[in-house]
Formats: C-alpha cells, structure tokens, sequence
C-alpha cells in the first residue's frame, strides 16, 4: 500500500469503507473493516464487467473455488457476493510492501531470503492448485511481503476476468511480459505449469532484480520467452538448481510446486525472514494503516493524489477564457505587427546566477516499470491515472497514487503500435491512434480503450481514403486533446487533413503542411510557427510567432487556462547548450514579459499546473525544473529521463531510459 484516500462508498455487504486503496486488474480496491474490526481488502468489479452474465458465472465458480484455499501464504479469500448489483470479493488485508516495490526501493535480496521466498512461493501455489485454481498473473506486485514470509495475492480471479469477451483481442495482451510462460506468451492455454513458470522468473527478479527474459521491447521480451534461454547470471547456485527446472519451455518437463518445495529442503526458521531494509519497508507500511485509522485524523487528504476535482473546476471557472477572443484580437493586431517587437527587451537577458543551496525534489512513491525507454507520458484530467508510450509504441497505465498498473499492455505487437494517445474527457477512457500497412495501402485506425476492461466501448474508426485521397510516405497522426478530432500529415500531402472521431466524417483539410498540436480546448490547430487555425472553418485565427533571426522554435507549452503559451528555443547567441524562455498571449501574439536563459537544451518541457515551474529534459543530463519566477534551477538534475509531465496537484512525473516511470514531489515556494 503506497497511498490512501477516502471512498466514496461507505459500505460493501457487512464491510464498512475505510478508504481507497486505488485500482486493481478487476476494479476498484477498497480497505474495509469487518464487524469485528478486522481489515480486509475489498475490491469492486467493473461496472462493464458487472453486466457480462458470462463473467458474473465465472466469478461464482472462481469465488467458491478461492474461498476453499487456505494456507500460510496466500492472503485468504474471506467473503463474496457474486450477485450484488456490484460484485464485491473480500480478502485478507495484508499490510505489506510487494516484492516489486521492495526490488525497486532496496534492490535484489540476499540468497537467504531468496531461497524463503521461492518455498512461500511453492507452498502457496500448491494449495492454489489444489483448489482448481491457476493464478495466471503471479508476478513480483502481486506477492507481498510480510514479517512471517511471502503473501499471493489475486489467484483465482485474473482467468474469470481475462476470459471476459473482447478481452483478449488484438492489441491487449493479458497478464505481465516478463513474467509470463512461453504457452501464455504464444497465444496457448495456461494451467498448473504456467504458474511454475512464473514462480521462476519471479524467484529469478528477486536474485538479481529482474525478469531472465526481459528485452527492450515487448515483443523482445515475449521472444525471449519462447525461444530463448533464461539469464541467470548472477543468480546464486543453490538458486539456480532449484529455477531451471521451473523455466523449461515444455510445461510437461516442469516440477510441480510440491516438488520445488522438496528440492528447496528445510528453511531454517527466522524471527525476521527478510533484509533490514525490508523489514523497514513493512514497518513503514503498518505505520500508514495506524496513522489512518487515528481517530480524528482528516480523512479527506491524498498522499499522492489529485485534489479534489471540484476544486479544480471552481478554479479553472475563475480564469479569464481569451482564446475564445483570438480571432477578433489577431485580425486587429495583424495590421499592426510591429506591436509584436514593441515588448522586446533592448537586449538578450543575461541568464540568472544559481540558487546557493538548491532545494531537494523528494521522489514518492514506487517506481513503475514498462515495456522499453519511455517516448511520452499523460496524465488523465482528473490526475488518477499515469500513461506511458513507449519506444516499442506500446502503451501501459498506472493509478497515481498507489503506483498499481490498470489494465494490460495496449499495442499491436506485430505491428506499427500506438503513434498517438490522448485521454476522453470520462478520464478512463485511452483514445488511440495507429498506422497499419505500407506507402499506397497505410491506413489510420482510431480506438477507443476503457483502461479497466480492456473493452472497446465503440468500435474502431478508420478513415475511408480511396484513390487520390490515399496516403503516400510518411503518415503522422495526431489526435485533439479530447480526443474528438483526428488530423493527419504525411510526407506529399499539401494540406493537414481533419476528421470528427465521433461522428466519423472528414472536415476538410487546413492548407499546411505538419501539424504541432492543437489548443487546449481542442477548437484550434496548431502549426508551424504558432499558426492557429479554427477546426470547425479550418480558417487561420492565429497569425505565427517572430523570433529573433538567431533563434528556432523548439517546443512550446500553453498554461492550463490556454491564455499564454511558452515557447523554448535555442540561443543561438552563445556557442553554451541554453534556451530561452518567451511568454506568449494566445491572442494578440504579444510577448508578457522579459524572456529567461535557462541553461539546458529544453528538448522536452512540461508545466506546472500554476505555471510557475517549468520541467525540461536533455537527452544528454536528464531532467531540470526551473522557477520561472527568479529563474533558479530547483533541485538537482535526475538522470536518465527521456519524458516529463505535471498531475494537476503538481506531482512531477518522469518517465526514463530504463523503462522506469517515477513520481516526485517539488519544495514549495
């Protein structure tokens, strides 16, 4: 458990809510409280789950062969109700970090506790089976650690999901990657010997800190799967005797896991099963419950959380709306262009000393792990979900605050993969667009994925392009921010083309060649320069920036009211790796204030959401945030980030070269 907040839920059959613990694979995960004051864990199922009557027979089956396994390290199944207009499951609520969280916050664990945690694998597994149960998704976030030893979480529930229909087509892999069999990997049925399998590679994680088969993609890493060895280097003999067997590609040359339990032999007892540093991480854990259940403590605060959404509309409701004015204002200030250079300083600004003593940028949470180097990352309007594109175009989410990822892996595995994402308004809804087949026969695709379900709530839009309307060359498409219009470029068109998502019908094109983005409120284009032009007229509103002759627009990025934008461009002036900064209104294409030296490249920004702090990434150093108040670098530099964004509480997102995605939370000030 990594965050909490409050439910709006206030009873689950007998169980009172307690608080949110986030999303799971099946639906929402709430912390409740029995009758007689034991803590369980709740979780909800989707609602589009809910009224799939094929789904609800096999959660009854799964529920009642769950209720009847028991075991020291399988955290039990304690009540159910299959039939409740919401069906809920009751487990035991472990408060324990999971072996991932353990792995990225203090490394690889010792041969000792390497060997405990492959027999708590063993003997949990063995009495899984033996419910007719196949776990499907044993993984290191799903085995949580206790001061006893392991504890399995979620068997016998991920095959009543996965086999939900539509879940398994094309383009959403169920289960983890690096952690399946090579029969799950491939398309095949997985029993028993599925999970030995991945009892293996998690055994291997926990030697060395990562899965034996993982690539720098997805189809990398299902490769190795099926048709590689496994990596074993580093992993400790008496480790490796017991995991070989357990990673062969034919199930039926697997042990079964009561015989890797005797092949392990006797684990001598301990009073502490696990490193110091994991033992704090429980502690850690034990002391968030205690402090949350304090009484009289303000239930309403989120540790990593967005605020509260109603908030953030007062507030937005409260800022002035000026790009709805941009039209009138620019045909006006068109004829007067030399109004533009009147806010120009007399010369270029001399770049601000460094703060004495930066201050600290505290990373949160636990890091999340994808597919390959990440490319991109989102945030959903409400701030709960995280979304990365990777470089292997797959995209994967993650809740914010308790850093759990949703759902399963989006991406055509064979294909082209995701050119483009964006979030639909409802906040759990992943808009995707993908280029299919080559130069005269390529084609767009459009999706639309409910992140919880993996279902597809409309099915997919495809441009209808015959003849001369055919693409040729390179194909860029790129969605608005809502997720409503489409616009395509590509290497001989001589027009950016437009369609409606929803209603599924072209717009017409907008006579430029590339398109940068659209405004914030998804009505305007944006092209080269800053052009802007309205959607529903494609008529140009917005005459492009003047830069300096020695400057070249680089990157820019509105403030969230879509009033200013931020434009970030190389100085030319001096033979140092800097940029400018420049304040732009979206209307009247008059810089507000005095232009600021930072001394980074600035190949990638994102803004804070009260626009004060400015995060840029350098291929070559990594991640910066500046004040843009005083110009100041805050904190130090993180390395090895290749992507940047801002939740709408400020949290510091950053997604990096080693696949990881991190949280971190900035001084105030």
């Amino acid at each position: 458990m990594k965050a909490l907040r409050t439910a709006a839920t206030s009873t689950v059959g007998p169980y009172g809510v307690v608080a949110e613990l986030g999303q799971g694979g099946m639906g929402r995960v709430l912390l409740g409280s029995a009758p007689d004051g034991r803590l369980v864990a709740v979780k909800l199922v989707h609602e589009p789950l809910a009224d799939d009557d094929g789904f609800r027979a096999r959660f009854r089956r799964e529920v009642a062969a769950s209720k009847a396994v028991s075991g020291a390290y399988t955290a039990a199944v304690v009540d159910a109700d299959p039939d409740a207009p919401t069906p809920w499951l009751a487990s035991v609520f472990v408060p324990g970090p999971s072996l991932h969280e353990a792995l990225t916050t203090v490394g690889a664990l010792p041969e000792p506790a390497v060997l405990r945690l492959a027999a708590g694998l063993a003997s949990a597994l063995t009495h899984i089976h033996r419910a007719g149960l196949v776990h499907r998704d044993l993984k290191p976030s799903n085995v949580l650690l206790t001061d006893d030893g392991p504890r399995v979480i979620d068997f016998g529930i991920v095959r009543a999901v996965s086999e939900s229909d539509e879940l398994t087509r094309t383009g959403w892999l169920v289960g983890s990657p690096a952690f399946m069999s090579p029969e799950q990997a491939d398309g095949g049925a997985v029993g028993p010997a599925g999970d030995v399998f991945a009892l293996g590679s998690v055994v291997v994680a926990a030697a060395t800190g990562a899965s034996p088969f993982v690539g720098a993609t997805t189809l990398h890493t299902l490769t190795n799967i099926v048709r590689h060895d496994p990596r074993l280097a580093g992993v400790p003999d008496a480790v490796r005797r017991i995991v070989e067997p357990c990673l062969a590609k034919d199930p039926a040359d697997r042990p079964t896991p009561a015989a890797v339990l005797a092949s392990i032999g006797q684990i001598a007892p301990a009073v502490r099963p696990w490193p110091q540093d994991v033992h704090q991480l429980i502690v850690r854990r034990q002391a968030e419950v205690g402090e949350f259940l304090e009484p009289g403590r303000d239930a309403t605060v989120l540790v990593t959380g967005p605020p509260p959404r109603s908030t953030r509309v007062e507030a937005r409701a409260r800022r002035p709306r000026r790009w709805i004015a941009a039209a009138a204002l620019v045909v006006v200030l068109a004829l007067a262009g030399a109004l533009v250079w009147s806010v120009w300083p007399s010369e270029r600004p001399a770049r601000p000393a460094p703060s004495q003593q930066a201050p600290v940028i505290e990373r949160i949470g636990t890091d999340m792990t994808g597919t390959s180097p990440v490319t991109s990352l989102m945030v959903s309007p409400d701030g709960a979900v995280i979304t990365a594109r990777f470089e292997d175009r797959t995209v994967q989410s993650w809740d914010s605050a308790t850093q759990d990822q949703i759902g399963q892996i989006l991406g055509s595995f064979s294909g082209d993969g995701v050119r483009h994402a964006v979030f639909a308004p409802d906040n759990r809804t992943l808009v995707t667009a993908r280029v299919e087949g080559e130069d005269e026969d390529q084609r767009i695709v459009v999706e639309h994925w409910d992140l919880t379900t993996g279902r597809q709530p409309v099915g997919p839009f495809s441009p209808d392009l015959t003849g001369e309307d055919r693409f040729y060359g390179n194909v860029w498409p790129m969605l608005s921010p809502d997720g409503r219009v489409l616009a395509v470029s590509s290497d001989y068109d001589r027009q950016i083309r437009l369609w409606d998502v929803n209603a599924r019908r072209s717009l017409g094109g907008v006579e430029e060649r590339s398109a940068w983005g659209f405004s914030p409120d998804s009505r305007t284009l944006i092209t080269s320069g800053l052009a802007g032009w309205d959607v529903a007229t494609r008529r140009k509103i917005a005459e492009g920036i003047s830069l300096p002759d020695d400057e070249q627009l680089r990157s820019y990025v509105y403030t969230d009211d879509g009033a200013t934008q931020l434009t970030v461009s190389p100085d030319r002036s001096t033979d140092a790796e800097d940029a400018v900064v420049r304040w732009w209104d979206t209307a009247s294409r008059n810089q507000l204030r005095q232009p600021l030296t930072i001394a980074t490249s600035a190949e990638r920004i994102a803004l804070s959401p009260d626009g004060r702090r400015l995060a840029t990434v350098d291929a070559m150093t990594g991640a910066t945030v500046w004040d843009l108040d005083t110009g100041n670098r805050i904190g130090e530099k993180i390395p090895g980030v290749t992507a940047v964004a801002f939740t709408p509480n400020g949290i510091l997102v950053t997604g990096n070269n080693d696949n990881a995605i991190q949280l971190w939370r900035l001084p105030a000030g």
